[in-house]
């Protein structure tokens, strides 16, 4: 990829681009929205705002950093769109899914930007460094909201669980149930 020629507005540049990135975009937006078609118009409008903005962009190195940045903010529009307009999916469509309809089902009930964290670092495996310049926040803030939205998906991928009992409570229990006790 050639990001310097991307920056000056060569079009052979931005398809390359393109070919190279959308389908870590579409992971990453998929990830944020749980739905491929709404996935692949933020990815789409994510590379027509890049090209236009292209001219922010100092230094080529963070482009990426760039496109991932673009990319939420498209993701999150449409996240904005859905709690005011109601959607009826078209008849016959299959969706494509990336992850499991648990695992979605638990996603949705985070916040945006954590679903975007969790998807980074589990997915992608963006670092917090990557993800600090994506989202413009502090890498030890992203961590520990990291942190708080990886212990909020457990709980709603495992409700039915006890909650949390010490190392002692549970070797106790396990040899009572072997006979050891």
């Amino acid at each position: 990829m050639d990001a310097e020629a991307f920056i000056n507005g060569s079009e052979e540049a931005l398809g390359q681009l393109m070919d190279e990135m959308t389908p870590a975009l579409m992971r990453y937006s998929y990830g944020i929205l749980l739905n491929y078609s709404d996935a692949e118009d933020a990815v789409q409008t994510a590379f027509v705002k890049a090209y236009l903005g292209r001219g922010s962009i100092r230094d080529p190195g963070t482009l990426t950093a760039f496109l991932y940045r673009v990319t939420y903010n498209a993701s999150v529009d449409i996240v904005r769109k859905r709690l005011f307009f109601i959607t009826e999916s078209a008849a016959g469509r299959q969706d494509r899914q990336f992850i499991s309809e648990e695992m979605a089902a638990a996603l949705k009930k985070l916040p945006a930007l954590d679903r975007a964290l969790v998807y980074g670092r589990v997915v992608e495996e963006m670092s917090y460094t990557a993800l600090s310049a994506v989202h413009g926040k502090s890498e030890q803030s992203l961590r520990k909201r990291y942190e708080r939205a990886k212990k909020k998906l457990a709980k709603l991928l495992r409700p039915e669980q006890e909650p949390e009992k010490s190392a002692t409570q549970e070797t106790q229990q396990t040899l009572e149930r072997s006979g050891t006790l």
